[in-house]
């Protein structure tokens, strides 16, 4: 499906609700209050709720303190051209313009009043049967999200939670992984059997197969107990293996037949036994680092995106945590957010996702009740923004190519996301690519 430039609302003082609706920007555009235009004037911008299969519309922003002729939005080939025409400053990734060009991954801000991200994005999302629920908040199994990337998550799920064959879940640290085995469980025909997780960072070498398989009465030695082990107590139900990429090979050797037919030999018996079991596995490590025969007894897998790649669903996660926050009594009321708190916690660059998220959120928390939340001495520590594309030279890009070996490890130390961004960049600046 085509897609083409969004701003997407991360922030609005006034209208807190509408975090997560969109805008298109397919032609020259006026961004403002109402819908009132001059005669010369092109359209103004119009706001949806994107959801599979359609896009409800919301109106235009109502703030008062929004001027009616805010910006001009003239699109180009990859980026926004931004004309600021009203009183309040247009900030452009923190930093105070006149007008400027905007690419995706952009903020874009109307002081004290509202703050934009600018995404590329299906102008739809594919059509796929899916439960309602609360537009910006948590879905059924607990996922936040709104953006291209957790909608293909949800359709993901819903494809492999209706089938039986073992699923192995990757991505980064932080990224939801154990959230979505347990969605998986949830939806499946297997809802009503045991969920039996386990981490297989921390088995033993020497106790794999007691862990995975249990043992029989008085082996190893007279008196010891009978151990079910994990591939019995997931009898008719998920056995959930996270972290399995931090098995070695001969660790991993021991799940094969179980993954073939569920079977298994319980330590210190001769019979072989059958374990009904769906085996959900999990690892933040390329799909190539495990044995080629185990991974190939995962015909399903589940790719989950980093927030790096879902940014505009920040500030939705970041109301989750708050709410959380609330709930733990961490914090006694609920909190005022300044648009640069939420400019910079989307425009970071994260490792751990969610879980760092979490942590910078909680570091807000440190403010004075009562006070409004913005970017404190213990937040700014800990900040980590990548350059954007606005902010490399000519002469930066030229030294980061001379320093490496190729095109991804100079996009690396320019803090692209890859060698195709760094081509689009040097398109841009008129240089040429080298072979």
């Amino acid at each position: 499906m085509s897609e083409c430039l969004h701003l997407v609302l991360l922030w609005a003082r006034q209208e807190p609700e509408r975090v997560g609706e969109c805008a298109s920007v397919k032609r020259s555009l006026i961004l403002g209050r109402g819908v009132e235009r001059l005669p010369d004037d092109p359209p103004h911008v119009e706001w949806v709720r994107s959801r599979p299969g359609a896009n409800e519309p919301t109106g235009a922003l109502s703030t008062p303190t929004l001027s009616r002729r805010q910006w001009r939005l003239v699109p180009t080939n990859d980026a926004i051209d931004v004309e600021n025409l009203g009183r309040r400053q247009l900030f452009h990734n923190g930093v105070q313009v006149q007008s400027c060009r905007a690419r995706a991954g952009d903020t874009l801000g109307v002081g004290g009043v509202a703050l934009f991200l600018v995404a590329k994005r299906p102008a739809l999302l594919p059509q796929f049967p899916h439960k309602s629920f609360d537009f910006g908040g948590a879905d059924p199994d607990g996922i936040v999200g709104e953006t291209p990337e957790i909608w293909q998550v949800r359709q993901d799920l819903a494809r492999l939670a209706a089938q039986s064959a073992h699923a192995l879940v990757l991505g980064e640290s932080g990224s939801g992984k154990e959230l979505c085995v347990r969605a998986l469980h949830a939806r499946s025909t297997r809802a009503s059997g045991p969920f039996v997780a386990r981490n297989a960072a921390t088995i033993p070498a020497s106790l794999v197969e007691a862990e995975l398989f249990g043992q029989a009465a008085n082996y190893p030695n007279s008196g010891a107990g009978a151990r079910q082990g994990l591939a019995g107590l997931a009898d008719g139900g998920t056995l959930f293996l996270d972290e399995i990429g931090e098995m070695g090979e001969l660790q991993q050797a021991n799940l094969l037949r179980l993954l073939d037919a569920g079977q298994y030999q319980r330590l210190g018996e001769d019979k072989l036994r059958t374990s009904d079991l769906r085996v959900l596995a999990a690892t933040n490590r390329q799909p190539g680092t495990l044995k080629p025969d185990l991974l190939a007894r995962f015909p399903e897998r589940l790719l989950l995106p980093s927030l790096n790649a879902r940014r505009a669903d920040v500030p939705l996660l970041v109301r989750s945590i708050i709410q959380r926050l609330l709930e733990q009594r961490a914090i006694t009321e609920l909190p005022q957010l300044g648009m640069e708190l939420i400019d910079t916690l989307t425009r970071h660059e994260y490792t751990l996702h969610f879980r760092e998220l979490e942590r910078l959120v909680r570091l807000c928390a440190q403010t004075r009740a009562g006070e409004l939340w913005t970017v404190n001495k213990a937040l700014a520590s800990e900040l980590k923004l990548r350059p954007t594309q606005a902010e490399l030279d000519i002469s930066q890009v030229r030294l980061a190519i001379e320093a490496s070996k190729n095109a991804s490890e100079a996009a690396e130390r320019l803090g692209l996301a890859n060698r195709y961004a760094l081509y689009r960049l040097m398109k841009q600046l008129g240089l040429e690519r080298t072979p």
